[in-house]
């Protein structure tokens, strides 16, 4: 039987420390850092420094364009993320922030740099002086991008960034506690298969777990009797079945009311920049496809970096629900992972039952925001807390219908 492994949770409990203070492992002790005045151009803002940072250098961090980044910059941040622990999504890495800078042209990104060396990153976009993750809601995994040893406090960020607040909704990291009061409003779980380096004995050991997954061969057969020969494609680099993976995945969002991701243009650019990476690239978008016959039946487009695949957008032909064709791909990509180079498939935050059944590791990430004032954080959490309590109320799925016919585009400014 497989264990389901935890990353075992900060104790969200106690009170948080005021201080915002974010670290990665070997950290030093924290003082608060006095802030110096902007003397440079208005779209470089410094910090001045922290004589306790590890290695005794002062701490500046200024705000670029992603595109204004040297070479060198970005050397530091893929090797910051090849070599500390807790980066390995591709959300982490600078490939994906060029490739929504590519879609949508305004990513900003905070460098860290100690001595004049590059210590640390946060790529985000700044839409009336409030921060957001890069890429907005279709980024499952942020925080500061740091190195090992280094402090950064938040209350610092948002000051030397001229920023009243930075809204998150993925943030990683098991020490939620180290942030000021009402920062984080909710802890999420996040779902992970580590597939080790026998696949294949993987899915063995999930079909033993769960009777969903014990059963999807004898589904994945009928379909096979029914439709025709089963096969899957585990990179396909077919444009024209990438739009149709889109198309049924807009489907879906319509037939559950849940807002359309692909509504604004920027999205559908930004899987279709990822799709167009060349073989070999640190981060790539990969399309999936099963086929019965000569018809597909289910796609998943998701993103591989350094052994992982991100899995990202499930989709199926309706048409074929009975044969749940969307298991059947699932189990087909496991089984195939090693040969292909994955040992990890990282399903992201959320609830989804299926999760559950088709991976082994736990961890969270939160939701909140950070804000110099602990009156609004503390609205705020209430606000999300009160959200999230409407998602458990009777006839929830009636009302979400509902709204989602009166307002089509409710939500769509977390893609702004």
């Amino acid at each position: 039987m497989i264990a389901v492994k935890t990353d075992r949770p900060a104790d969200t409990s106690s009170r948080p420390v005021e201080s915002g203070l974010h670290s990665l492992p070997s950290v030093v002790p924290s003082r608060s850092v006095p802030l110096s005045p902007a003397s440079t151009p208005s779209a470089i803002r410094l910090v001045s420094p922290d004589p306790t940072q590890a290695g005794g250098g002062s701490l500046r961090i200024s705000e670029r364009g992603f595109d204004e980044l040297s070479a060198s910059q970005l050397a530091a941040w893929s090797e910051i993320r090849e070599t500390t622990s807790g980066y390995r999504t591709p959300f982490f890495s600078n490939e994906f922030a060029a490739s929504v800078s590519r879609s949508r042209g305004d990513v900003s990104v905070a460098v860290f740099e100690q001595d004049s060396m590059p210590v640390g990153f946060l790529p985000f976009h700044r839409i009336d002086d409030v921060g957001h993750p890069v890429g907005r809601f279709f980024n499952d995994a942020h925080n500061l991008i740091l190195r090992d040893g280094i402090q950064v406090n938040w209350n610092q960020v948002l000051s030397a960034l001229g920023l009243k607040r930075f809204e998150f909704h993925a943030l990683t990291g098991a020490t939620f506690e180290q942030y000021p009061a009402h920062a984080c409003h909710e802890v999420i779980r996040s779902f992970r298969a580590e597939l080790g380096q026998d696949s294949a004995a993987f899915l063995n050991q999930l079909a033993q777990d769960h009777r969903t997954i014990r059963k999807q061969g004898q589904k994945t057969r009928k379909l096979a009797r029914e439709v025709g020969p089963v096969s899957v494609e585990f990179d396909c680099r077919c444009p024209q079945l990438l739009e149709r993976m889109i198309e049924w995945k807009r489907q879906q969002y319509r037939r559950t009311y849940i807002l359309d991701l692909f509504s604004p243009t920027w999205t559908t650019r930004l899987v279709k920049d990822l799709f167009d990476r060349p073989e070999g690239s640190d981060v790539r978008g990969v399309l999936s496809v099963l086929r019965a016959g000569d018809q597909v039946v289910a796609a998943h487009y998701g993103m591989v970096s350094q052994g992982l695949l991100h899995y990202w957008f499930p989709a199926y032909n309706p048409a074929f629900g009975l044969y749940s064709p969307g298991t059947a791909l699932f189990c087909s990509l496991v089984e195939q992972s090693t040969e292909h180079g994955i040992d990890c498939i990282d399903m992201g935050y959320g609830e989804q039952p299926y999760k559950l059944k088709q991976t082994d590791t736990v961890s969270v990430v939160a939701r909140g925001c950070m804000s110099h004032s602990r009156v609004y954080r503390h609205l705020r959490c209430i606000g999300t807390r009160v959200a999230s309590m409407t998602k458990h109320l009777p006839g929830k799925q009636s009302l979400k219908r509902v709204w989602r016919t009166l307002r089509p585009d409710a939500g769509i400014a977390k893609l702004g």
